[in-house]
């Protein structure tokens, strides 16, 4: 499916976000479920950054994220882990990877620059509480895993005591409320398989993901700067929600698809200690 032709190695640096952008637009459906400009938002928060040498990064769940995280870790000469419980997910990544990015990064080895782990992003010794041991300072982080803020905010600890002196933390679907359950996705598992849908129990509804993520830095960071990422100027004119549109419909009849505060899909911060 990648066995095509992106350019020569000047026309891809002379635009790497149209380079980055024709890959993620060929991915499957299932393997592509954050929109262009949230996509987008990625590579501006990244490109701004003033790297250390050799960077780290982190995410948690995998897709079309990982294809830029990855290349600003090969880029860059840094190192991305990746965590997602769908070993088979991150293999077809690798695939892409190698077919696409790797062909122009002619002279690394992928190995040598993504690390991913088919588990828990937040078991003991096989989650992100590893990169203590290794002793790494985590530059930028990027949390799209279960959808629950327990879960997330579990991410967010582990993750700030190894994060760098000044780093980046970006969040996808920071609009979300769900507390233990992501219910939306219970739901559309049990609709699969002929059963009513559950109802949510007023526990399991909080704040938002972006408001619980702020303030949990703010007390934690010496100073914090919440990111005008270009998602919030670009969302709109996205041609992703147009080219899966039945699927996005269908998504929010379960109340997958979080319709109100869309702006806060997606939510980025600079923290420095």
């Amino acid at each position: 499916m990648y066995d095509f032709y992106f350019g020569t190695e000047h026309e891809i640096n002379k635009d790497p976000k149209k380079y980055l952008l024709t890959i993620k637009r060929m991915i499957p459906r299932w393997c592509n479920s954050i929109p262009d400009s949230e996509f987008l938002a990625l590579y501006d928060a990244m490109d701004a950054f003033d790297f250390p040498a050799k960077p780290v990064f982190i995410e948690t769940g995998s897709g079309a994220s990982t294809i830029v995280l990855a290349y600003f870790a090969i880029k860059t000469g840094g190192e991305l882990f990746t965590w997602d419980i769908n070993g088979s997910k991150l293999f077809y990544l690798r695939s892409i990877l190698n077919d696409t990015v790797m062909r122009h990064f002619t002279t690394k080895n992928l190995a040598n620059h993504w690390k991913y782990i088919a588990y828990s992003s937040t078991a003991d010794f096989g989650g992100i509480s590893m990169l203590e041991e290794l002793l790494k300072e985590v530059s930028v982080c990027f949390f799209d895993s279960e959808h629950a803020s327990q879960v997330l905010m579990r991410e967010l600890e582990l993750a700030v005591k190894v994060l760098a002196d000044i780093a980046v933390v970006m969040i996808d679907d920071a609009n979300y409320k769900y507390t233990y359950q992501n219910t939306a996705y219970v739901n559309m598992i049990r609709m699969k398989i002929g059963l009513p849908a559950v109802s949510d129990k007023l526990d399991n509804i909080g704040q938002p993901f972006w408001k619980l993520v702020g303030k949990y830095l703010e007390g934690k960071f010496k100073k914090v700067e919440y990111l005008k990422d270009t998602y919030k100027k670009n969302y709109q004119n996205d041609l992703f929600w147009s080219y899966f549109r039945n699927d996005r419909d269908t998504m929010s009849k379960l109340n997958m698809e979080k319709t109100e505060d869309l702006e806060h899909r997606f939510d980025s911060w600079k923290v420095q200690r």
